[in-house]
């Protein structure tokens, strides 16, 4: 694979790019296209002075006025006045420069230039040398570019225009002068190696500039973004320069707080499961090796304790399981018509031993009968972790309400505790894969800090509404939502 290149040298392989062009294209158009489009431009001048002096001669203007165009345009003007029709004699007026090559045309050249242009619809375009008095004498057409010819002698442009006014037949003949190039082309080449090597050494300044205002600061972020992995992000305030880099050293700063707070969770989770792992693992291996030494203590109590503690080790694991599987979307639910209201009675038969044996007080506040379409072994899942949860941080109250409400067309399904609560800057946090209330007064039963994280995955894939309400001192009420189906 092709090594990258550095930004440094991309930026500069990008500005002498960019100078190459710049240079060839002012060589194209100052050297190579300048005698043509000069050319192009003064003929174009001279067509629109013979358009003006017919205008002028159509309105009834004096000489005055066609000398001042032709001044005006550095071109030199000669018109002729032809017999009229009642057989009198014409005109001739001159405008511009006594020394322009159209004034020293005899009657022969003249004639041989009308005649061109009525050959070729009333206008007739050439460019001759000083020397070329007659028109079949001149060897450049309209199209020629240069402005010398084999000699080096100066072109002009002859243009022969055929007007009828007023019953006259005029004749306007307009000419301009090609100044020659030559040696300003040649300058202009000679310039294009001094502009050539500025360039290079102002791309040379300007990639070194560039790249400690831009890239510099990146490649300092870089280094210290290769601490992140272990949590670790120092910026530097010298590579805030910028808005964008200010922004990359915002984000890298936050990944790297993510970091820590996600391997002090795994930390906290993996610390958590053990504890959880251990504690019926030794009450299995105590009860057994105790009823190993001691037949007579074989009872039904200290099987149950087995039974029980390994149902509570298998919940457990299984909740590792489903978590996993369904961030990796690798568990389909199995909808179907669920009585939800029979189902939370039912689950709550299993809390009778924490009555019983620990003192606690449930109280149901359940109504009629609700339908809902959802998986009914999920939905256990999820109101038995509500349930967990809620014995866990209920505090020295021991108090907890299972309440349903209908409301319209949906029905809500509420746990609530009397616990210390969840300071609000935290009730988002709760649904955090690991994130655990650290409390010195938690119960230590089923605190892996997985529970409400698998809530959340459950509830989401049913895209059912669920939240949590709670205030610091007075205790917290978990909740879901579903439609009710009539």
């Amino acid at each position: 694979m092709k090594k990258p290149i550095s930004l440094k040298w991309k930026i500069g392989k990008y500005l002498l790019a960019f100078a190459i062009l710049t240079v060839a294209v002012i060589f194209l158009f100052q050297v190579i296209l300048l005698e043509p489009m000069y050319e192009r431009s003064k003929i174009h001048s001279v067509e629109e002075v013979s358009d003006a002096v017919i205008q002028a001669i159509a309105n009834g203007n004096d000489s005055n006025t066609i000398m001042r165009m032709a001044a005006q345009s550095d071109t030199c003007v000669q018109t002729y006045t032809s017999l009229r029709n009642d057989g009198s004699s014409g005109t001739a007026t001159l405008a511009g420069n006594g020394g322009c090559m159209v004034y020293s045309l005899n009657n022969s050249s003249v004639t041989e230039y009308v005649a061109l242009a009525e050959a070729n619809n009333g206008s007739y375009l050439t460019t001759v040398t000083q020397s070329q008095a007659y028109p079949s004498e001149s060897k450049n057409s309209r199209n020629n570019t240069d402005m010398t010819d084999d000699k080096g002698e100066v072109k002009n442009i002859i243009y022969t225009r055929l007007v009828s006014i007023n019953d006259e037949k005029d004749i306007v003949i307009v000419s301009g002068i090609l100044t020659p190039l030559s040696a300003t082309t040649q300058t202009l080449s000679s310039q294009m190696w001094y502009i050539g090597v500025f360039l290079v050494i102002a791309i040379l300044i300007l990639t070194w500039l560039i790249y400690k205002e831009i890239a510099k600061p990146l490649v300092e972020i870089n280094k210290a973004a290769k601490q992140i992995p272990q949590g670790k992000y120092e910026m530097n305030p010298k590579t805030n320069r910028y808005l964008e880099a200010q922004e990359l050293n915002a984000t890298l700063t936050d990944a790297a707080e993510d970091i820590q707070v996600a391997d002090k969770a795994k930390r906290d989770l993996i610390a958590n499961v053990s504890h959880d792992l251990r504690t019926p693992l030794t009450m299995i291996s105590g009860y057994g090796e105790m009823m190993q030494d001691l037949p007579e203590e074989k009872t039904d109590e200290n099987l149950q304790v087995i039974i029980d503690e390994s149902k509570r080790l298998n919940a457990l694991v299984n909740d590792l399981l489903d978590l996993s599987k369904m961030q990796s979307n690798k568990i389909e639910l199995k909808e179907e018509y669920v009585d939800i209201t029979t189902l939370v009675e039912t689950q709550l038969r299993k809390y009778d031993v924490y009555v019983m044996r620990d003192g606690f007080n449930i109280e149901k506040e359940l109504g009629a009968s609700a339908i809902i379409y959802a998986d009914a072994k999920r939905m256990e899942q999820v109101f038995n972790n509500f349930m967990t949860n809620a014995i866990n941080y209920s505090g020295e109250q021991k108090h907890i309400i299972v309440r349903e409400k209908l409301m319209k067309d949906r029905v809500r399904i509420e746990v609530q505790d009397f616990g210390e609560g969840i300071d609000e800057k935290n009730l988002s946090k709760v649904w955090d894969r690991y994130y655990k209330i650290d409390k010195e007064h938690v119960r230590v039963s089923n605190g892996s800090g997985i529970g409400l994280s698998l809530c959340h995955e459950i509830l989401e894939m049913h895209h059912a509404k669920y939240g949590v309400e709670s205030k610091v001192g007075v205790g917290s009420t978990f909740w879901f939502e579903f439609p009710i189906v009539r």
